[in-house]
């Protein structure tokens, strides 16, 4: 079927049967499709757009300020429906209207509003004069710089907008430019072949360099540098240089005015602000300080100036580029992570005590087997012992198995019963030896080159002084006491070297309060003995020090007042003690390297294990974590 749209002419049936043979040979199988030519002049806008409802079969809303327009149209080309479609855009687009399909309705409103009327969205294949909006998501080059280049090829009907995140295009135009524009945009969006140079500096500080740079120019020079003629800077402070990348033609002009700021300098420099990690920020400013500034006189001031700054564990230094570089250095060498060092010391007496106890005892018990001490000249008290089995059944005692069962070498003759009046006499010797006493076992954990102190013990009056104050007449005496420590006390410093060795500076002292009651002291008396030294072990290397020997003697009598003064005779109402001890005292020490923080962890693990053994040898092992977990309130 073949129409003429405005009155325009039918084509001669012979044409009309051509194109009819050439639509159903293209779709085979289908039916042939109507075709039409357009042929009008001064047609109203509203009649056109009706004839090209009916031929599309498409429903159209006309914009009422526009029905007031004309159409001419001239053409002998025959169209099917997508033909007539697009033939009707293309007439919109010369009258400054424009068509939005939303849902299947098409809306035909004026051609400065199109773009904001929303629908016909990245349609691949639209008709050429059809307002499409179109997202074209970019992957080497930024969207904003992509805008600049492309926004005045948009027209005024059209829209082209940057999306930062993610990097894509926003464009609204005719599909007939929006082809056009993609294929400018796919040969923009490639991979750029910069260039990587590494530029050392020799008088100026990196840091100042890269400041200034990125303040002339942030959005050319700097880590947010942006466009082709952007050169991406950074600061490489550990050797002073900078490292650029961008073009080469570029990076040739920032090179230039880099040589311009790479010169000597006169002045002192900028300051710096350079955090320690593990070093102490106060004797390392020291020992910069004297480092620098030794050799260099009063009258020429100091080279840097370096202050500490304790809150942050910090120094501020304000020095020369050069100077600036070389104290960059020392500091990295000082600041490390040192090692720790576990001392583990077992601090063991060994004694030998030689006792020897002489005497005799007398005792007396009546005929209701009531003990009654009548002479009591030794310490063990055997007669006692032996006059109270005597029962109530009068039954004889057995004199020697009682003796048998005292605790040390006795001698004994008695007669016990019942009738009358029975006595006992005891001579006894004593001598024991005692081995070896474990007087503690600290350890310490400390860095390397730290001093480690250990102590447990006591901290006990002495009197110092006494006075007497008048006042009103009257005397007040007081007493001025002062404490101080005593126990065992362990200082050591490690020092490690070649990685397993360890050298050791330790102090080591045991003091111990004697008994007054023996010597008859008025005060407090203490034992006191030090080992001080510096030794080399290896690694888990138990060491042996030298040993400090005490020799500690003792004699006492005790006696019956006047009876054991009598000559000869009186040895039978005293007893005499005579005790000698020597005590030797010994420290065994075992360092162990800590390099980790995982080998720290299986030291304090190990030691724990142990307690925990020590403490329930039956009980399975106990695991650190529960010492620090928190039981929740029930």
């Amino acid at each position: 079927m073949n129409n003429d749209i405005g009155g325009a002419r039918r084509l001669p049936a012979r044409r009309i049967w051509y194109a009819a043979v050439l639509t159903t040979t293209l779709a085979v199988g289908t039916y042939a499709q109507d075709t039409w030519v357009t042929n009008g002049t001064e047609m109203p806008i509203l009649s056109f757009i009706n004839q090209v409802a009916e031929m599309t079969g498409k429903t159209i809303v006309v914009d009422p300020r526009l029905r007031t327009n004309t159409v001419t149209v001239f053409s002998t080309t025959e169209l099917d429906a997508d033909g007539v479609y697009a033939l009707f855009l293309t007439v919109l687009k010369v009258h400054s209207m424009g068509a939005v399909e939303n849902n299947g309705v098409i809306q035909v409103i004026q051609q400065p509003v199109v773009k904001q009327s929303g629908g016909n969205v990245a349609e691949e294949d639209a008709p050429p004069d059809l307002m499409i909006t179109r997202v074209m998501p970019l992957d080497h080059v930024p969207a904003t710089e992509v805008v600049k280049t492309l926004r005045p090829l948009i027209p005024q009907t059209g829209h082209i907008a940057a999306i930062d995140e993610p990097n894509v295009l926003l464009l609204a135009d005719y599909a007939s430019n929006l082809a056009r524009l993609s294929t400018l945009v796919e040969q923009m969006d490639v991979v750029d072949q910069d260039t990587i140079i590494h530029r050392p500096l020799e008088h100026a500080w990196v840091g100042n360099v890269a400041v200034l740079l990125q303040e002339i120019a942030p959005e050319q020079f700097g880590p947010g540098a942006k466009g082709p003629q952007g050169v991406q800077l950074v600061a490489n402070e550990s050797n002073n240089s900078l490292v650029l990348k961008g073009k080469a033609d570029s990076i040739a002009n920032l090179l230039q005015l880099i040589d311009k700021l790479d010169v000597p300098v006169t002045a002192a420099g900028a300051a710096q602000v350079i955090p320690l990690s593990h070093a102490e920020a106060e004797p390392t400013a020291a020992i910069l300080d004297k480092l620098v500034n030794a050799t260099v006189g009063e009258s020429q001031g100091a080279v840097a100036n370096i202050q500490a700054d304790l809150s942050l564990n910090a120094l501020v230094v304000r020095a020369d580029p050069a100077t600036m570089k070389d104290l960059l250095t020392i500091v990295a060498q000082l600041d490390v992570r040192r090692s720790q060092v576990l001392i583990e010391a077992a601090i063991v007496e060994f004694s030998v005590d030689a006792l020897a106890s002489a005497g005799v005892e007398l005792g007396g018990v009546d005929a209701r087997g009531k003990s009654i001490p009548m002479v009591s000249t030794t310490l063990n008290g055997i007669v006692g012992a032996l006059l109270s089995q005597l029962g109530s059944d009068g039954d004889d005692i057995d004199p020697v198995a009682a003796v048998a069962a005292a605790s040390s070498p006795t001698l004994a003759v008695a007669k016990l019963d019942r009738d009358g009046i029975s006595f006992g006499a005891i001579v006894n010797a004593l001598q024991t030896d005692s081995r070896a006493n474990l007087l503690s076992t600290p350890s310490v954990l400390t860095l390397d080159n730290q001093e480690a102190k250990n102590f447990s013990g006591q901290k006990i009056p002495f009197r110092s002084g006494s006075f007497t104050t008048p006042t009103d007449g009257s005397v007040r005496p007081f007493t001025t006491v002062q404490r101080e420590q005593v126990g065992t006390e362990l200082k050591v410093t490690p020092h490690i070297y070649d990685e397993a060795s360890i050298r050791m500076a330790i102090f080591l002292k045991v003091g111990n309060v004697v008994d007054t009651s023996l010597g008859g002291f008025a005060d407090v008396v203490t034992n006191e003995r030090e080992l001080e030294t510096t030794v080399l072990a290896e690694d888990r290397q138990i060491i042996l020090l030298g040993g400090l020997i005490t020799d500690d003697r003792r004699k006492s009598t005790r006696k019956v007042p006047l009876l054991g003064d009598v000559p000869l005779l009186g040895r039978a109402f005293r007893s005499n003690t005579d005790t000698q001890i020597k005590r030797y005292l010994l420290m065994f020490l075992r360092p162990t390297v800590l390099d980790s923080g995982e080998a720290a962890e299986q030291a304090a693990r190990d030691r724990y294990e142990g307690i925990y053994t020590i403490q329930d040898p039956t009980a399975p092992s106990g695991e650190l974590e529960e010492v620090f977990e928190v039981q929740s309130p029930e």
